[in-house]
């Protein structure tokens, strides 16, 4: 109705983007809070958000380990026995070691974040000219 493919077209790379995050629970407030601020479809933004989910869960460790070389916030390593020895010992410091493994994860996402959404906004936006070029213009009725 009205929606540009521009706004198709960074939909899209939002959705994917936003859904490869390294966090879980809030990809609905950020999808929310992006699509109420530029205007753009949120049906479609959460849904391919959610369609990405296997992508996420899949890139989620790596994501991790790849910003604990960037941003060596702790030596932690990502390895079951590691896990759960820190739990025996120290709960808190258990949360305390994997919050920062987190938060190395999503310093990563953030530096790749803007790129990310830009290469696929180029791909897709010639996709979703040539999609709606293709889709019969609706008739006005009476």
């Amino acid at each position: 109705m009205g929606i540009t493919p521009q706004k198709l077209a960074i939909t899209g790379a939002l959705g994917v983007v936003i859904g490869l995050m390294p966090l879980f629970g809030i990809t609905s407030f950020v999808c929310t809070i992006l699509a109420l601020r530029f205007k753009l479809n949120l049906p479609a933004l959460l849904l391919i958000c959610y369609l990405i989910s296997p992508l996420h869960l899949i890139l989620y460790i790596p994501f991790i380990e790849v910003g604990l070389k960037v941003f060596p916030l702790t030596t932690f390593k990502l390895s079951l026995s590691q896990i759960t020895d820190l739990f025996q010992r120290d709960w808190l410091v258990a949360l305390k070691t994997i919050w920062l493994a987190n938060l190395a994860g999503v310093l990563l996402w953030l530096v790749l974040a803007g790129p990310l959404t830009f290469f696929c906004y180029v791909l897709l936006l010639p996709v979703v000219r040539k999609l709606l070029q293709r889709m019969p213009a609706s008739k006005e009725q009476p």
